[in-house]
């Protein structure tokens, strides 16, 4: 018997099985590999809006529940899940893990993580020095190749000095990658000190990028949303698109459900949350080409105009401090506040924003100034996409990484068009 053009091959024909076989429900769709894509899920009939087309018993899913109270106690109480999970991934017994072989063929390899995700990307790409990496030929003095949301670094602004510190999920997010997996290779390592780094590092990747949320029947949600952590065997298999995802779950467990009407042969997507695209990149080693959720933010760039203690303060009290949008239609409302910021004193621009007066508000300078602030970011980005040419052409490591060049040069041109596309919003 033939197998079709797309035919993901045997490690995943097994691990369907196997998944089937144990509870695992699929209407319709099936792994399949694309082209210049890699896996992700294919429509073996017409689907249409609203049909479940994967279901996941919760006698199927993957939590702390399944792991042994014997190895578990190992670890002191308060250890994330995600190290634990982790950790019982690279030390369990062969006799423990044999049950899961199957679907730990089917999951990426290291070479996959290593060649998406800027987490392990070397040095002069923006990547992190790790127990593994060999940083010694790779120079301090250079330019920065990620994006600043990515990377919290800019080559051609000199960043403000923010006075308070404040939440931001889409902000220097290899800063807090770094911090969460420094702190769970400490907690394993203090527990199980013959911990191999590539191997916890790979099954906490694994889990970072794979993981659902999933709160057990009689449970409370913790306080720590990551601790409620799960794997879905078969349902890891869709990629991320920027609809909304129709995905329900209770005691019984999971439900997925088409969120458009698809015809055989279409990929069929589910929704990892509204993203923009560095948060994508960053966390899944991927973007879309496409993405309604993108965003880049201003932060650094309007520090440095409102670097006084007065004026940060105001900010901070009046609950417009940071996480300042910029997307291909203009800024947020937070932005358009405190550029009146920069021109007017205190007094008066609390009664802008608390009163709604808009006596001292300068339409024509308000828009001058955001308009500074975004050419600044499209400077940024010329200054990266330049640097990264120069490098892919006298750089040995860089060459020796082209493909990854490839990919920030084309999240760089996005960057830019999000300012240019803003640019001429703000003129209308």
């Amino acid at each position: 018997m033939s197998r079709p053009e797309w035919w993901p091959g045997e490690n995943h024909e097994a691990f369907t099985k196997w998944a089937m076989d144990r509870g695992v429900e699929a209407f319709g769709v099936a792994p399949a590999r694309f082209p210049g894509r890699g896996l992700g899920m294919i429509a073996t009939r017409k689907i249409k809006k609203g049909e479940a087309v994967v279901q996941v018993p919760a006698s199927t899913i993957l939590t702390m529940d399944n792991i042994p109270s014997s190895f578990k106690v190992q670890f002191p109480e308060g250890t994330a899940v995600h190290t634990i999970l982790a950790a019982y991934f690279t030390h369990g017994s062969e006799e423990e893990l044999a049950e899961y072989e199957l679907w730990r063929k089917a999951w990426p390899t290291r070479q996959d993580f290593e060649d998406s995700l800027p987490i392990l990307w070397p040095k002069v790409l923006g990547g992190l020095p790790w127990p593994d990496t060999d940083t010694d030929s790779e120079s301090s003095n250079q330019p920065n190749f990620l994006p600043p949301c990515i990377s919290g670094t800019w080559n051609s602004v000199d960043k403000g000095n923010p006075v308070k510190k404040y939440e931001s999920e889409h902000r220097n997010l290899l800063l807090g990658q770094e911090i969460r997996l420094r702190k769970a290779w400490a907690d394993v390592t203090a527990a199980l000190p013959d911990t191999d780094w590539r191997s916890f590092s790979y099954h906490w990747l694994i889990l970072n990028t794979r993981s659902f949320y999933w709160v057990g029947a009689g449970q409370e949600p913790p306080e720590d949303r990551n601790d409620a952590m799960a794997m879905l065997p078969f349902a890891d298999y869709f990629n991320h698109s920027d609809v909304e995802c129709d995905v329900k779950f209770d005691e019984d467990g999971y439900t997925l459900c088409a969120t458009e009407d698809y015809e055989e042969g279409d990929e069929v997507y589910m929704s990892y949350g509204g993203h923009p695209n560095d948060f994508l990149l960053a966390e899944y080693g991927f973007f879309l080409e496409k993405n309604d959720y993108d965003c880049i933010y201003l932060d650094d760039i309007i520090f440095r105009d409102l670097n006084t203690a007065e004026k940060q303060e105001e900010l901070w009290l009046n609950q417009y401090y940071g996480n300042y949008q910029l997307i291909s239609q203009g800024v947020c409302y937070r932005t358009e506040v405190a550029a009146a910021l920069v021109y007017m004193n205190e007094e008066d621009w609390r009664n802008h924003v608390l009163e709604g007066s808009t006596e001292c508000v300068d339409e024509k300078v308000s828009e001058a100034i955001i308009k500074g602030w975004v050419r600044t970011y499209a400077a940024e980005a010329d200054a990266a996409m330049n640097s990264l040419r120069t490098a892919m052409q006298s750089n040995a490591v860089v060459q020796a990484h082209r493909q990854k060049a490839e990919t920030l040069l084309q999240r760089w041109g996005q960057i830019k068009e999000i300012c240019e596309s803003a640019l001429e919003a703000i003129d209308l």
